[in-house]
């Protein structure tokens, strides 16, 4: 079983070290530090908290999860030269992670917040991993969720799609169940009908050979009611009010 460690125990963090011990991995497999967080985290999960140097001797795996403007501050004391490292920094490359580490075995990953319940979707983009390290990281990104080799340039799309993704899906759900407590249903039983409604529906796309357009088609019958309601998201311009979300969560990511 190979040992985790998290520099910075942000949010990200915190999701990713949830997925690893829902997933069976030991409390004290997993190492963290952080100036302010460490030891009251620890207490809450079991994991063990320690001081970077010795989080670095310990750990198979090292997760960068700081903010990005901290990279050099935190990382020059430390020898990384032969570590896996982990980065789930926005907007830092390759190039910059290898320059500020001194490593040549670096995964620059984008996860999405469900990680913490192993159902996450990571992109990620590498160096050329030995092959113990490539073991490490496949083992560490299968505990999480489903991961995706991605072009760097390709990571402001991800992030709109994946990483703000959920909130979107989140976004249509409450509106999905506020339609239903206007029309007569009570708030808590809306919301769980749309929840398991969204949930059902995923699952059905993914298990399916069909496309998303397809099943559309399959539950909307010619001049039926769910058809009339997909024609009014037609009318309204859904997919551009969508399309033009993800586009302002990109030109963002960019400034």
């Amino acid at each position: 079983m190979s040992t985790y460690g998290f520099i910075g125990t942000g949010n990200m963090a915190q999701a990713m070290m949830k997925g690893l011990l829902r997933q069976g991995v030991p409390a004290k497999d997993i190492h963290i530090t952080s100036p302010r967080s460490a030891e009251k985290l620890a207490a809450e999960l079991g994991v063990v908290a320690m001081s970077p140097e010795s989080l670095v001797a310990a750990s198979d795996l090292v997760v960068l999860a700081f903010l990005p403007n901290q990279l050099e501050k935190i990382v020059q004391p430390l020898n990384l030269q032969d570590k896996l490292v982990v980065s789930v920094l926005a907007g830092v490359t390759l190039e910059t992670l290898s320059a500020a580490t001194k490593s040549t075995q670096i995964v620059r990953t984008l996860p999405n917040v469900n990680v913490a319940i192993n159902q996450g979707v990571i992109a990620y983009a590498s160096t050329v991993l030995s092959a113990t390290h490539e073991k490490v990281f496949q083992q560490f990104a299968d505990s999480l969720g489903h991961h995706f080799d991605v072009s760097e340039s390709q990571f402001a799309t991800f992030s709109a799609v994946a990483g703000s993704g959920p909130a979107y899906v989140f976004k249509f759900i409450a509106a999905l169940a506020q339609a239903g407590t206007q029309n007569g249903l009570e708030a808590t039983l809306a919301t769980k009908i749309a929840t398991q409604t969204v949930l059902g529906s995923a699952e059905m796309l993914k298990q399916s050979d069909l496309t998303a357009q397809a099943l559309q088609n399959a539950v909307a019958s010619p001049g039926g009611s769910t058809r009339a309601g997909l024609d009014d998201f037609d009318t309204q311009n859904f997919d551009a009010v969508v399309a033009h979300a993800i586009l302002a969560t990109i030109k963002h990511k960019h400034l």
